[in-house]
């Protein structure tokens, strides 16, 4: 196969990570053209630093399909991927691939070369590992190598928008370049090069960026207003936005799924609707106060309008997200220019250490403010909406604003009606839940076996689960998703008993369910005859065992054609789940 690399290649833990565009698969004596997009991780190795955005390489490896473990509400990663057009995924090992010494340049791909270099300026800079991070995804939209734990204080803060490019960064560089050429406009052909200028430097921002649907979104409208402007037409944001939308959809109609597009839209919706209403019931005349004021009612405005998507998607609401904002946000008005400015003088010795020097300090302060919000109590509590409680909370906001536009008694009706039968679907949810077994064995490379009753869940795994551990953000989803509020870790080994579960040797029984936990175990099952064998060795299961008993295989089992026992295997059909 002929590949062309798309992105640099990302370190991971054991690989490098990146995307291939396959343009040519040879089949014996034939060469077949095609155009696939592949996920592809390389064995670690110093060849990687060969590779570069448009190198084309060759590899007799045949990529694979991409899968899903098929645990509960695990994020659907193959459907995410498959919107972006990537199907398959190859690991490539040193002398598995080569370079063909040939490039490609398109525009993405230039786009990419001159980010990295974009991106190799600031790590020159020797400001920090984790401020050079941060500065990167605030200016150039570059989040790859963000760790964990520094999206975990942003996002827990409420702060994760502004290291996502998004129309508060083109405003932001829109204004600072009409602060610096405005004068252009006071002639005819100073006006005309203006707008060249204006558009042409925020679409150029845009490639650079990775042309994300919220920067897509921004530029499209600012582009629209500008040309608006300079024509003495009066530019309506409504109209604006649904023409952005309707360009961007049909350039891509899988942006309408994307969780970007949503949360941007809606978030400008609700900033250009709500945002003056909210502002209007305090008049302040101090120009700082004013400031802040603004500041406040925009993300005000900003939450209310994507909190059912947030809490759909995201499961999670941010308390303090004022706070955040009124920090984060005049930080990026700062951060942006200082940021684009020290690319622009990164070599004039002395102004570039200067520059560098306050955005390093800048970065910690704000780091250090966002990490005393994220500790501050109940700063992220889980808030959890399905599918239809989010088509009612939606009714419900669509139904307000509609009386707030007009003022008519019927939609203040609506509001209520929808927030009746939101608390009716929430309770009828809570009910079912409350009289539900449930047994959950999820499909990961140690067994772990989730016992669900009510509200509370116990959770046995070989080994003790810790919090890095993908087994554990797996029972958390679990956990989120039912509203469950007592959760119990045990391991196989040791032993426990309450009114809803008995564990003994690795037998668990629960409500009237008996599970052979590890199939070593001493317990003989001559007469216990379990309802659930876990089998993590590819061997067949103890003779003595009932017909109805379902044995769950964590390696590939041929099925013995005299045997009647049902068979789970875990790779294949992914989580075991039994309610009764």
């Amino acid at each position: 196969m002929a590949a062309t690399v798309l992105e640099t290649p990302q370190e991971k833990t054991n690989s490098y990570k990146s995307l291939l565009l396959i343009h040519s698969v040879k089949t014996e004596d034939t060469l077949i053209g095609t155009r696939e997009k592949v996920l592809v991780y390389f064995e670690k190795s110093e060849a990687i630093d060969e590779i570069k955005p448009g190198s084309q390489i060759i590899f007799e490896q045949a990529p694979e399909p991409i899968e899903n473990r098929g645990n509960p509400h695990e994020f659907d990663y193959k459907s995410y991927l498959e919107k972006k057009h990537i199907l398959r995924q190859v690991y490539l090992k040193t002398g598995n691939w080569s370079l063909t010494g040939y490039r490609n340049n398109t525009s993405l791909l230039w786009a990419e070369t001159i980010r990295d270099k974009l991106l190799r300026i600031y790590r020159e800079q020797h400001i920090g590992a984790q401020e050079t991070e941060i500065l990167s995804a605030l200016t150039l939209g570059y989040k790859r190598e963000l760790d964990r734990e520094t999206k975990r204080v942003f996002s827990a803060a409420g702060a994760m928008h502004v290291l996502a490019v998004s129309g508060l960064h083109v405003g932001i560089l829109f204004f600072a370049f009409s602060f610096c050429f405005g004068f252009l406009q006071k002639r005819r052909i100073g006006r005309f090069i203006y707008v060249v200028l204006s558009i042409s430097l925020l679409w150029c921002y845009a490639f650079i960026t990775g042309l994300s649907p919220s920067v897509l979104r921004a530029c499209t409208m600012f582009s629209l207003i500008i040309i608006a402007g300079n024509i003495n037409r009066r530019a309506n944001i409504y109209n604006s936005l649904a023409a952005s939308a309707f360009l961007l959809l049909l350039v891509n109609p899988n942006n309408l799924f994307e969780v970007g597009f949503q949360l941007s839209y809606m978030a400008v919706f609700g900033i250009v609707y709500l945002q003056p209403r909210i502002a209007g019931l305090w008049r302040v005349k101090n120009k700082i106060g004013l400031f802040f004021w603004n500041l406040i009612c925009v993300s005000i405005a900003a939450q209310i309008a994507t909190f059912p998507l947030s809490a759909y998607y995201f499961n999670q609401f941010p308390t303090y997200f004022l706070l955040s904002n009124i920090v984060v946000i005049p930080a990026a008005m700062i951060l942006i220019p200082l940021g684009l400015g020290l690319l622009a003088f990164s070599k004039v010795p002395l102004l570039a250490t200067s520059i560098a020097f306050l955005v390093k300090w800048i970065i910690k302060i704000v780091y250090v403010l966002l990490s005393s919000i994220e500790l501050l109590p109940h700063s992220t509590p889980d808030v959890v909406l399905h599918l239809p409680e989010l088509l009612f909370v939606l009714a419900v906001l669509f139904s307000i604003f509609l009386f707030l536009n007009s003022q008519r008694a019927v939609f203040l009706k609506s509001a209520l009606s929808f927030t009746v039968l939101l608390a009716a679907f929430i309770l009828f949810s809570g009910y079912k839940q409350i009289n539900r077994n449930e047994i959950i064995v999820l499909n990961s490379q140690e067994p772990v076996t989730c016992f669900i009753k009510g509200n509370k869940m116990y959770v046995i795994s070989a080994d003790t689960l810790s919090a890095d551990d993908y087994n554990y953000s797996s029972v958390q989803n679990i956990k989120r998703q039912k509203r469950l509020t007592h959760t119990t870790y045990l391991t196989s080994d040791s032993s426990f008993n309450d009114n809803l579960l008995f564990l003994h040797k690795g037998l668990a029984v629960f409500e009237g369910k008996k599970v052979l936990l590890k199939q070593t175990s001493k317990l003989s099952t001559k007469n216990l005859l379990p309802d659930i064998i876990i089998s993590t060795k590819a061997a067949d299961p103890p003779e003595t065992i009932s017909e109805n008993c379902c044995v769950i295989n964590y390696y590939p089992y041929r099925k013995n054609s005299k045997s009647k026992t049902k068979h789970h295997i875990l790779s294949a059909q992914g989580a075991f789940v039994s309610t009764w």
